[in-house]
């Protein structure tokens, strides 16, 4: 089995606006685990703190990514976001085609191929968001849905390219509620969408290519969640907010990918 690096995330989506709060999240993050070296981490600050926070970022371990950008670098584009901005903060990951993004903002599967193309042409990594909006267990008919999502996406994407896109797999019906999904279904659905990779690309590139989990990801559920070997980690929303309990979701993907069992 190829070893892949676990990794954890966190957006902060559009709930530390103030200067001064998103410096002294992202300082006491980078205490707690910013010199933690066996799990990949990044955060994506709000856009209006992005800058600051980036500072903050530059001596440690964790990675800065932005929750979005537009899917070309310049031009007349009024109110968005240049690719050219992160990497001149020293952004290295951008989340594309969160759910909210597709609903609120109505951004087409074309729009989200456009900026993982562009993305991955500027070296930064896309962080892809998928998932079904309703909840099911018709894992057949989930599958059709991911491998849809992953076809437009993916879009021209070679695949030594594709191996560089972290899958954010993040079902609507779990974003931002009080019960992340279950395990078991977690477990399948990240067996599927290295099934989805098999097919569009190659059994190599599925077995590289990582794979998170998101939706109400908390310490008490991680465990659990990452246990499977389809899984390579979490992106952490709400239940992040707290340093300490972010902070115990890093050591907990550590310890279970390292097999050494949980922290007590």
């Amino acid at each position: 089995m190829t070893k892949r690096k676990p990794i954890v995330g966190i957006s902060l989506k559009m709930y530390q606006n103030q200067l001064k709060e998103a410096q002294h999240f992202a300082q006491k993050i980078s205490d707690l685990t910013g010199q933690v070296e066996a799990v990949e981490q990044f955060m994506c600050p709000g856009m209006g703190v992005l800058y600051p926070v980036s500072v903050l970022l530059r001596e440690t371990n964790i990675g800065l990514g932005a929750q979005n950008m537009a899917p070309v670098a310049y031009g007349a584009y009024t109110g968005e976001f240049s690719i050219d901005s992160l990497l001149d903060m020293e952004g290295t990951y951008v989340e594309l085609g969160h759910i909210e993004r597709r609903t609120i903002f109505s951004e087409s599967d074309d729009m989200i191929n456009q900026k993982v193309l562009l993305a991955l042409e500027k070296n930064v990594i896309p962080v892809l968001c998928i998932g079904e909006s309703e909840h099911s267990e018709d894992y057949e008919e989930i599958k059709n849905l991911l491998l849809k999502q992953l076809f437009l996406a993916l879009n021209q994407v070679p695949h030594k390219q594709a191996e560089k896109v972290i899958l954010a797999y993040e079902p609507a019906w779990a974003v931002g509620k009080t019960l992340a999904a279950s395990a078991v279904h977690v477990h399948a659905v990240h067996g599927i969408i290295r099934e989805c990779l098999t097919e569009l690309y190659s059994y190599e590139t599925a077995q590289k290519t990582r794979i998170i989990y998101g939706g109400s990801v908390s310490q008490e559920n991680v465990q659990l969640i990452v246990s499977d070997e389809n899984v390579d980690g979490v992106f952490v929303g709400r239940f992040g907010h707290d340093p300490e309990r972010y902070a115990n979701i890093v050591k907990t993907v550590k310890m279970i990918k390292e097999g050494k069992g949980c922290l007590e």
